[in-house]
């Protein structure tokens, strides 16, 4: 009997405890207000925008000083709870793109009452060809040292924790451990595409239809201020970022490449100047002592 009343309690007592715990958070405003629920490359970079002049304070992408943590939830080192506290600790109010969409749904636990905002392309088919364009840049940053290719970004500690981090996006949908970020030129065409319409499914089943809000960047001011509850539109454009466009990113990759190919030319060409320079200067020496 006196188990059964413990075992009855229990629900009502734990489910208060959850409730005690996550509001304490939420004290002082430390709380993330706003979830973007959006993938990279769905004009994330637009909306931190748009959101910073309507005085949020979003988390877009990974903090440099966050990508070692980041790695370390990749593998199950730590705990999104952890992750999370690392975020609002430092006074971020809002988050958008990967690797923090793909904790949106851990987010929306924590802080029930956020609005969620889901960031769309046009279609699916062009969000995989802009991702893609994404993909082959990030690949040079992740190469390991060759001859072929002697890349030193991966003896870099930020491009080493970057690599491992990415190994978490796409498990929320069910994906294995790095299968989306660096398996995925061995799927068929259209298979990125698919992942990205699981992800926006998933989102749209987890969050009520009231506190969601389907984006496209182009939409403007108007539907993201009434989500929002903002009753003034910013009397600026809605910002449109070109930073990061596939043509940009074809630009970097370039570079890149250079880079990765002529670092050991350029420094051997310098020793050897180095070298030339302390011969020589000692040789003017030597015949200065011998006159």
């Amino acid at each position: 009997m006196g188990g059964t009343c413990i075992i009855k309690l229990y629900g009502p007592v734990y489910e208060l405890l959850l409730v005690v715990f996550f509001s304490f958070s939420m004290i002082n405003g430390a709380e993330i207000k706003v979830i973007g629920a959006g993938m990279g490359r769905t004009g994330t970079v637009s909306l931190v925008s748009a959101l910073e002049i309507l005085g949020y304070k979003p988390y877009h992408y990974v903090e440099p000083s966050h990508a070692k943590r980041w790695a370390q939830f990749a593998e199950g080192m730590v705990s999104s709870d952890d992750i999370i506290d690392m975020i609002i600790n430092e006074g971020f109010n809002a988050t958008f793109d990967n690797p923090a969409a793909d904790i949106f749904a851990e987010q929306f636990v924590r802080f029930p009452t956020a609005k969620v905002i889901l960031t769309v392309r046009d279609n699916s088919k062009a969000w995989e060809e802009s991702f893609v364009s994404l993909l082959k840049t990030i690949s040079v940053t992740e190469a390991d040292f060759s001859l072929l290719f002697p890349s030193f970004l991966q003896w870099i500690p930020l491009m080493k924790h970057l690599k491992r981090m990415r190994c978490l996006m796409g498990t929320h949908i069910g994906l294995k451990p790095c299968e989306l970020m660096h398996h995925w030129q061995d799927k068929p065409e259209g298979w990125l595409a698919r992942q990205y319409e699981v992800h926006n499914e998933k989102v749209a089943a987890t969050v009520p239809q009231e506190q969601l809000l389907i984006f496209n960047v182009k939409e403007g001011w108007s539907p993201l201020c009434a989500f929002l509850g903002i009753q003034s539109i910013p009397d600026v454009p809605f910002p449109h970022s070109n930073v990061n466009t596939s043509q940009m990113l074809g630009r970097i990759r370039i570079a890149l490449e250079a880079i990765v190919y002529l670092w050991i030319p350029c420094i051997s060409c310098i020793l050897l100047c180095i070298v030339k320079y302390c011969f020589i200067n000692n040789s003017h020496i030597a015949e200065k002592k011998s006159n």
